[in-house]
């Protein structure tokens, strides 16, 4: 792709749809934006994607919808146009939706969390996708290899999991490509046990959209997990009592465990960023925030993959014994065999001492 009056994209929209999409001049390119009120996602990036996307000679649409309440809600028009399309990306929290249920014949999908255009323009957008990839299979086939899991911070959480041998039992896959390359599939934590603190805030997975979906937590509350279950808490008993609250009111709708944590992972993409105060909308921060190293989320109450997530500042991360983050920073990249991975000019966004602020 050339020719482009926005030369600072140009690696990252080369890297989108040539890296990623794998689109192919005359293919028909669906971009799905948002509208309605407090959009996570400027409208104008798709309007930025379709000048690229026909430049490059391929046929672009732009469509926009509001998010909807989860994924069966999934608007019939858009389903139709994804049918229609050789490719799709959506710029939308409809794309979070259906993360991990799109249905397969309607699987040509990538979300590109790319909320605004100084994003697409930095680190974030611009580490090769293949190279992320590779990145990605490398490190989950540690973790299909390893037979347990370590979670350990500063704030007291000490967490240890048994994985179990056979790989499908072990993560659960997303149904469509993320851009940038962000995180892994989520480890599930039937075999989970220790100690959790549940601090700062807790907000929705972003499967489902539900009223008051973040909860603040002025006072840290530790939570005793016995094998992927939280069996007792201890903190304030106000707190408590709101938690609890939270969680109940989560699992009420698929009606699953309130208790129950699902699963849990951590970001491997150096480059993610974020600069606005995280409070001002907690649901957006978590939209983006994910993908970094110092970031581990977990997903607990309600049926896989629930509706609350918990999030975990800088941990240190053990497969086995061996440390794979410390401190919230993604030592992985730094082995020999993984640097080797990665192209001397792309070294410079994929190493340990890339740190950048996330807000908190």
């Amino acid at each position: 792709m050339t020719d482009l009056s926005f030369p600072d994209l140009l690696p990252g929209l080369n890297n989108l749809l040539l890296n990623c999409v794998k689109a192919d001049s005359g293919n028909r390119i669906l971009l799905i934006g948002e509208e309605g009120e407090n959009c996570y996602f400027d409208t104008e990036i798709c309007t930025l994607v379709a000048k690229a996307v026909k430049k490059a000679g391929m046929i672009a649409e732009v469509i926009t919808a509001p998010p909807v309440k989860d994924s069966s809600a999934f608007p019939s028009h858009i389903k139709d146009a994804m049918m229609r399309a050789d490719k799709t990306i959506f710029f939308s929290r409809l794309g979070d939706q259906v993360r991990f249920n799109l249905e397969d014949g309607i699987s040509k999908a990538v979300i590109a969390y790319i909320p605004s255009q100084d994003y697409l323009a930095s680190s974030f957008a611009q580490a090769d996708y293949d190279v992320m990839m590779s990145i990605h299979n490398a490190l989950l086939e540690r973790v299909f290899n390893a037979k347990s899991y370590q979670l350990k911070g500063a704030c007291g959480t000490n967490l240890t999991g048994t994985l179990l041998s056979e790989r499908v039992n072990i993560t659960s896959d997303f149904a469509l490509k993320l851009f940038p390359v962000m995180i892994f599939p989520p480890i599930n934590c039937l075999h989970m046990s220790g100690q959790l603190s549940i601090q700062h805030f807790v907000t929705s997975t972003s499967t489902r959209a539900y009223e008051n979906s973040s909860l603040v937590l002025d006072e840290s509350i530790m939570a005793t997990v016995e094998e992927g279950r939280m069996t007792s808490f201890d903190g304030s008993p106000k707190k408590i009592a709101a938690l609890i609250s939270h969680l109940e009111r989560a699992a009420s709708l698929t009606g699953g465990d309130p208790f129950m944590i699902n699963s849990w992972h951590t970001g491997i993409n150096p480059g993610t960023y974020y600069l606005q105060d995280p409070y001002s909308d907690l649901e957006k921060w978590g939209t983006i925030a994910y993908g970094s190293p110092r970031y581990t989320h977990m997903h607990a109450a309600g049926n896989d993959p629930g509706d609350v997530a918990f999030h975990l500042m800088d941990l240190s991360i053990y497969l086995d014994d061996e440390m794979i983050w410390d401190q919230g920073c993604f030592i992985f990249l730094d082995q020999p065999d993984i640097q080797a991975l990665i192209p001397d000019d792309q070294k410079p966004l994929l190493n340990s001492s890339v740190r950048n602020n996330i807000g908190l």
